[in-house]
């Protein structure tokens, strides 16, 4: 047992921001799904894609 234990690389797959803003233009059209898809889809990374989804999606709003 070592002192000091590392953390595995994060699994996942982290989309790209065409794929981040094209879920959001559909969340700010009322559909979850696109959205729901691509956070389903991340894996480790899904806090971090939901966070990019919702920011894009108040950027596409203010716009």
């Amino acid at each position: 047992m070592g002192l000091f234990n590392r953390k595995s690389e994060p699994k996942g797959y982290q989309p790209t921001n065409a794929e981040i803003t094209e879920a959001a233009q559909k969340l700010n059209a009322g559909s979850q799904h696109a959205a729901y898809d691509l956070t389903a889809h991340s894996g480790d990374y899904r806090q971090q894609t939901a966070m990019r989804i919702l920011g894009a999606s108040l950027d596409d709003a203010t716009q």
